[in-house]
């Protein structure tokens, strides 16, 4: 997949969070809230030359490292582990998710940086 369709793909699926919490499906919110970061977060390491992980939690500790290395704006790795785990809650077991002190704007916050980081590629400094 091209870098822009990532991109796009990313910024939709953070599209789709939102107007699932807009129709009150918080199960909705936080499974494409999930895609959204995984997406950006595997073309921000690609970009760089880093491969993505195949699972979540290896992908958690590779936007960790991609923070370090100063090509994501902030640590995503909690908040990924988080979207990963409520995905699952919600999804098997039909819990609302708990963003543990997070809001939903904070959420959306986070994602918009790392979906604007994909966007921007590498730093050339």
């Amino acid at each position: 997949m091209e870098r822009t369709d990532a991109v796009a793909l990313a910024g939709a699926h953070l599209d789709r969070a939102r107007r699932a919490l807009e129709a009150e499906d918080e199960t909705a919110a936080v499974l494409w809230s999930n895609l959204c970061a995984e997406i950006a977060v595997a073309h921000v390491a690609a970009a760089r030359g880093l491969d993505s992980p195949p699972d979540h939690f290896r992908r958690a500790t590779l936007a960790k490292r991609l923070f370090e290395l100063g090509a994501l704006p902030e640590d995503l790795g909690d908040l990924m582990i988080r979207l990963n785990n409520e995905r699952k809650h919600g999804v098997y077991e039909g819990r609302p998710p708990n963003l543990q002190g997070r809001s939903w704007a904070q959420v959306f916050q986070a994602l918009e940086r790392v979906v604007a980081a994909a966007a921007e590629g590498p730093s050339t400094s």
